[in-house]
């Protein structure tokens, strides 16, 4: 007997989205036989790597069955036709309705059938009575025989190749560990022919939507530069401000890190979110510094005028924005666990946004200034 022990809520969003199972493992081959070892074979090893649990072969027999098989002569001796037969067994096993009852003001059928206990015996069903159009009675064994019929297993088809799926959980442990634990423990095995052997269910839908994150995030930096190059009229600001906000990547790992929050959709999405508020940040402080240098004061003199002077709006922003995502990173309310890696992350980025956008981005900002200033400057004779 398999039991699946899974939360309500779960398994209703999985049946929304046909969701796949966490672990599942394709074999492709046109030799059943091949399919039918090489599953328990997976099987058997995967259920042996620590948090993967409730692995299924994935080999799925449908049958046995007894198949009727009409004998045509026989049959027409009698007067019956093949759908006379199958009407009669159909009536044996399934009923039919004879009569109905008024009971009030509803109307209820009544079914006639066999003896289900009775009827699920093969000597029963050979003895099944069927009436001839001359009023006789003869036994379905007078016109048909029963085959017995090993059962059939059941393929899937991906790309017109038939596969069968090895499926598993992964409990205590994050997806991406899990997976690696088993292709290592696959690949050594030699029984295996090359490219016979692909991976699925949600680990396959993670990897492209992780795929596609990347894109996004590639393609949102790549806007706010263009969007700073339009505003400063500059490469210096731009590369600035944005190579900060890159760094404040590295405040959402460490807070996920701490907080034992493994790397999934919803952090990527917040490790996004929190490079625009860098990003914002590094805006507030570079925009003044051309205030402070149009009004005749040094690289040097402007930059620390501009800290000190956009110091406060950072801070206001940057805290409001964190406790804000407090209550979200504690997971209080419900369904605040399915967002709390996105608030963590954005609460990582912002701890270190203060001192990305008063130290990095001014940094980086004086450093490229005087890298261009020195190749301006002619050379001295």
């Amino acid at each position: 007997m398999d039991a699946d022990l899974h939360g309500m809520l779960g398994d209703l969003i999985g049946d929304l989205v046909s969701s796949p199972a966490p672990v599942e493992i394709k074999i492709f081959s046109n030799d059943l036989e091949y399919l039918k070892e090489t599953g328990p074979a997976i099987e058997a090893q995967i259920d042996e790597i620590p948090h993967v649990v409730d692995t299924e072969d994935g080999l799925v027999v449908s049958g046995p069955s007894l198949t009727f098989r009409v004998r045509s002569a026989d049959a027409a001796r009698y007067g019956l036709t093949s759908e006379d037969i199958a009407a009669a067994v159909e009536t044996a096993k399934l009923g039919a309705v004879s009569s109905d009852v008024l009971e009030g003001d509803r109307l209820t059928s009544i079914r006639v059938m066999m003896d289900p206990r009775s009827i699920a015996r093969e000597e029963t069903l050979k003895n099944v009575p069927l009436k001839t159009a001359d009023g006789n009675t003869v036994r379905l064994s007078q016109v048909a025989d029963v085959v017995h019929e090993a059962g059939e297993l059941e393929l899937e088809r991906e790309d017109l190749r038939q596969y069968v799926a090895v499926t598993g959980s992964s409990e205590k442990a994050d997806l991406g560990s899990v997976m690696a634990d088993i292709k290592s423990k696959l690949a050594k095995d030699k029984r295996f022919a090359p490219g016979t052997i692909e991976f699925g269910g949600l680990y396959a839908q993670q990897q492209e939507s992780f795929h596609n994150l990347l894109v996004v995030m590639a393609m949102a930096v790549l806007l706010i530069f263009t969007v700073l190059v339009l505003e400063f009229r500059s490469f210096m600001e731009p590369v600035a401000i944005v190579s900060g906000a890159l760094l404040a990547l590295l405040g959402t790992v460490a807070g996920l890190y701490m907080t034992g929050t493994s790397e999934n959709i919803i952090s990527r999405l917040g490790a996004i979110i929190g490079v625009g508020i860098v990003a914002k940040n590094g805006i507030l402080m570079l925009d003044y510094v051309e205030v402070l240098r149009a009004q005749g004061y040094g690289m040097i003199e402007a930059l620390t005028r501009s800290g000190r002077r956009r110091l406060r709006p950072v801070l206001m922003t940057s805290l409001a924005a964190a406790l804000g995502m407090l209550p979200l990173a504690y997971g209080i309310g419900s369904g605040a666990d399915m967002l709390r890696p996105l608030a963590i992350a954005v609460i990582g980025a912002l701890c270190v946004s203060v001192a990305l956008s008063l130290v990095a981005t001014p940094t980086i900002y004086y450093t490229l200034w005087k890298l261009v200033d020195r190749k301006s400057t002619p050379p001295r004779v």
